[in-house]
């Protein structure tokens, strides 16, 4: 058992990878042990694909780590991925700090913008999802994966380089080297996934390029290490903060109980701060002075640097060595791209679709990345503008209590208060609108509302998130029975009874006409029609081993947040299809489109989707 402190919590200030040596062969190797490529190995090896996993460092350490917080749709991955409570079980810090986001002059200071406490008789889960955000380090997330990973047997091994990569018809040969020993060892793979950072190796050497605004300045990330502060900030401080006063502004963030995040800059691009300079500054967000240790310091800016392709033959990016950006969110981002990009390798790999399928990986997340993006730029300007008015308006020192004061600082919250947006479109609308493999509806494209990054209500049709909700009084979820394969959605009232067997005519959804078996409470054609498409389906998906779960729901709501009988649920929880009875040609002919198997006159396109690219 690891030794845990009285707060309680897990020692992960420094995460080892293991030490070995890469397999020969591998169905997919992955470049980068970082969380995002961790993940994809935890999703395909959940598919029965064989992966293994290398990265040129032996370690990763707290200290040093990026994103803290996960959106509610991160969390739907990790529970989908069966690691939720180990991740919530992991933490660096008590979560009882855990209040919010709070807006303020300092840690000990004053309280711009009210922000309400966690209620400890509330639910806490956000309107659209089963579970609130998290804030866990990467380390921990890596952590957990490795945990999960080694109990399934997955190879992963630090302390390896890749150097090459040469592909064929067939596969690809990545070049690897131990870069303590010079051992040097080519693994044999069908694809090679890049999840290697932003100044990827694998991206280099694939000669896929990058576009979008290069920063004109730099911020740092600053890790500080603190003494026991508890007599000034309590037992229990507020884990995270927004600071804005003149010395420091940005995040004020506990990592574990003696180690804070702590932002600096925007400084010019060849600018080196002083460490007394940077300690000024974490003094300055903590409102008091005390003793600190610079443990790290981390570039980082803002701008956007965005792969020209996901894709290029046998080998894919995700994370962030294919889309880096402004702080905020990217890891998410990173995630998404794994649940996108595993189902499809997988049926690439099991043969249930072509290798085109995985174009669509390309077509669905690039725009999407875009979007977000470009939104994250444009906010971190305005943020920019606001503090650098504020601080022009003045920010009155901690210690002053006069009317003025009060005043000053109530003006300051009213301006953070009309700036600030929420952010439930960057989170839940991540709509897939210029793809191949989705069944759009006739007009849909046209019709469908601008996306926006404050907004965002449940949208059942096809290429958006399937809305989640629960489905039995003992807590269980839609997105928990969808599990890991396709789903058929059956949305139907409640029935007193079924149709013979016989009475099933055609998979096309039509009725036979002379039934006269209609059960109190729904019309005979209406229980002929829901088990001709489950017929349908069922065997379609039998013909071709495709794994797929059919899910009756007779709650009325949730055929009201469908908007229709039948919706066909990808792996990832994204809608493929819906509608009544199949379109001609059948089950066949939407799977063939799900599974890229439907690419002549390109079927997006044809419903009047725009062609992959930059969406704004």
């Amino acid at each position: 058992m690891p030794h845990l402190p009285a707060t309680g919590g897990r020692d992960v200030h420094t995460v080892r990878f293991p030490v070995g040596r890469p397999p020969a062969t591998v169905d997919v190797l992955i470049v980068g042990a970082g969380p995002v490529g961790l993940a994809a190995a935890t999703e395909l090896t959940a598919r029965g694909i064989r992966v293994a996993v290398v990265d040129r460092a032996r370690t990763a350490t707290l200290v040093r780590a990026g994103a803290m917080g996960h959106t509610p749709r991160v969390v739907e991955h990790f529970r989908r991925w069966g690691l939720l409570q180990r991740i919530r079980e992991a933490w660096t810090y008590p979560p009882e700090w855990n209040r919010g986001t709070r807006l303020v002059t300092s840690l000990t200071g004053h309280e711009l913008v009210p922000v309400p406490r966690p209620s400890f008789r509330g639910s806490g889960a956000p309107e659209h999802a089963a579970d609130e955000a998290l804030r866990r380090p990467q380390t921990v997330l890596q952590q957990v994966f490795l945990d999960h990973l080694a109990e399934h047997g997955v190879g992963v091994a630090g302390g390896w380089e890749l150097q090459e990569l040469a592909e064929d018809g067939e596969g690809v040969g990545a070049g690897v080297v131990d870069v303590d020993s010079g051992e040097r060892r080519t693994v044999r793979a069908a694809y090679v996934l890049g999840t290697d950072g932003g100044s990827s190796t694998t991206r280099r050497l694939a000669g896929i390029d990058r576009e979008g605004d290069h920063a004109t300045e730099k911020r740092l990330r600053l890790i500080v290490r603190t003494g026991d502060i508890s007599a000034r900030v309590g037992p229990a401080p507020s884990a995270t903060n927004i600071v804005f006063n003149h010395r420091a502004s940005g995040f004020l963030a506990a990592v574990s109980p003696r180690e804070w995040r702590v932002y600096a800059g925007p400084y010019p691009l060849d600018h080196e701060p002083a460490e007394d300079e940077l300690l000024a500054i974490g003094r300055a967000a903590f409102g008091f002075d005390l003793d600190l240790e610079l443990v790290s310091a981390t570039t980082f800016y803002h701008a956007t640097r965005i792969a020209t392709t996901f894709r290029k033959g046998r080998i894919l990016l995700a994370g962030d060595a294919a889309h880096v950006r402004t702080p905020g969110g990217n890891l998410g981002e990173g995630m998404g791209d794994v649940a996108n990009l595993g189902w499809k390798l997988a049926a690439v790999l099991a043969g249930h679709a072509p290798d085109t399928l995985l174009d669509s990986y390309d077509q669905e997340r690039r725009p999407h990345n875009w979007r977000v993006a470009d939104h994250s730029l444009e906010r971190s300007r305005r943020s920019q503008t606001a503090l650098a008015e504020i601080r022009a308006g003045g920010i009155p020192d901690d210690a002053d209590l006069g009317d003025a004061a009060v005043r000053r600082r109530a003006e300051i919250g009213e301006r953070l208060r009309r700036d600030h947006t929420g952010g439930a479109g960057v989170t839940f609308d991540e709509r897939y609108d210029a793809s191949d493999v989705i069944w759009y509806e006739e007009g849909q494209l046209a019709s469908e509302p601008g996306w926006r990054p404050d907004v965002y209500e449940d949208d059942p049709r096809p290429g958006h998130r399937a809305p989640d909700g629960r489905i039995d009084p003992h807590g269980s979820t839609l997105h928990d029975r969808i599990g890991t394969s396709f789903a058929l959605l059956v949305l139907t009232g409640d029935s007193t009874g079924r149709p013979a067997e016989d009475s099933i005519e055609d998979p096309t959804g039509r009725a036979a006409e002379d039934s006269t078996d209609e059960p109190a409470g729904r019309p005979a054609e209406d229980l002929i029609r829901d088990r001709a498409v489950v017929d349908a389906f069922t065997r379609e998906a039998a013909s071709r081993s495709l794994p797929l779960t059919v899910i009756h729901l007779t709650d009325p709501d949730a055929r009201a947040v469908y908007g229709a009988a039948h919706v066909l649920i990808r792996p990832d929880q994204h809608v493929a299809w819906r509608g009544a009875v199949l379109p001609d040609g059948g089950a066949r002919a939407v799977l063939d489109r799900v599974l890229g198997r439907a690419r002549s006159g390109t079927a997006a396109q044809a419903l009047g989707a725009a062609p992959a690219q930059r969406v704004l």
